[in-house]
């Protein structure tokens, strides 16, 4: 696999992972109860949060969505 898709394949297991631990403690009661549409996005937030925080950690930053890198790019 080229590395592209190991990022993706390891930030979409980590976002998925983040979700069904969320919706565990939502059925335990513990968190508050989500919308399938909020579920998504909880998803999502953690799939993006996984590949800018490789970005950051290896130093690639040509898909940064950093306001602050993007401003010094411009």
């Amino acid at each position: 696999m080229k590395p592209a898709e190991l990022l993706h394949t390891d930030a979409a297991r980590y976002a998925t992972n983040r979700k069904n631990a969320y919706l565990e403690k939502m059925q335990q009661g513990d968190v508050a109860d989500k919308t399938q549409d909020e579920l998504n996005w909880i998803w999502v937030a953690h799939y993006e949060g996984y590949r800018e925080g490789h970005w950051v950690a290896t130093g690639d930053d040509r898909h940064t969505t950093d306001p602050a890198q993007l401003k010094e790019k411009l």
